[in-house]
This record gives structure tokens, sequence and C-alpha cells, in this order.
């Protein structure tokens, strides 16, 4: 079965790359709503909840504002994310999706990395620069 996958995953990749669609190693803008990227996108906010140590509160999206992937040894997924400060403290969340927002607002635009290589099952934050945000 994880044979298959592999096998799936690459072809995937190539047909997107033989396609013209994707230029191996050129960043390719895809639709902030895909599953892939929104599954990168609630890892990469996993992570940077678990590294921002200096902060007890965990953070949940408010949107994700760009997408892009660029197929290297793997795939990166480039995203541009706006997060916010929720009234949970991450000793009980990781994700912050089900809590309500924080009555002193504290936002954050972030580009984070997700590296992943499929076919090894690995994923990591390689990229995590996050900035105050100024409405």
């Amino acid at each position: 079965m994880f044979v298959w996958f592999c096998i799936v995953a690459c072809a995937s990749a190539a047909c997107l790359v033989d396609a013209g669609m994707v230029k191996a190693g050129q960043p390719h803008q895809v639709p902030v709503n895909g599953s892939k990227v929104l599954r990168a996108a609630h890892f990469a906010l996993v992570e940077f909840n678990k590294a921002n140590i200096e902060e007890q509160f965990a953070y949940k999206t408010v949107k994700i504002t760009s997408a892009n992937i660029q197929i290297v040894s793997g795939i990166n997924y480039i995203l541009k994310m706006l997060l916010a400060r929720t009234r949970c403290k991450k000793i009980f969340t990781d994700d912050g999706v089900s809590c309500v927002f924080h009555s002193e607002p504290k936002e954050l635009q972030c580009l984070f990395v997700v590296s992943e290589i499929p076919w090894e099952g690995s994923r990591v934050l390689s990229k995590n620069k996050c900035f105050p945000y100024n409405y």
C-alpha cells in the first residue's frame, strides 16, 4: 500500500512538471483552500505553537493569505498566514481551533515553509518567520 502511495505521489508531481504546470524548483501558486495546503497549514500552526515558548496562549489561523508549492526533492508548501492569539492555554491545545480569540488582540503575519517528503512520510516546518500584524 505504501509503495502505491509513493508511486502515485511521484507520478502526480511528475505529471504537473511534465504538463508545464509546475517547473521543478519554481514556486507555483495554488488555491489556499486545497486539502494538502490546509493540512500543511495545520501542521505549521501546531509546530509554531510548540516553538513559541514565550507565549502561554495558543494561536489559531485567521486566514491563509497565499499558498505556493515548490517541487524539490520533496514538496515545499510556502504559506503566508495571519494568526491570532486565543484564550486557550497551549497546555490544553496545540492548534487553538476550538478556542475563542483573546480579548487583548495579538495578531501575527507569518511565513511558513512546510517541507514534505511523502514517500518517506516525513514533514518538517523548515521556515517559521512571524511579525506583528499591523492593520
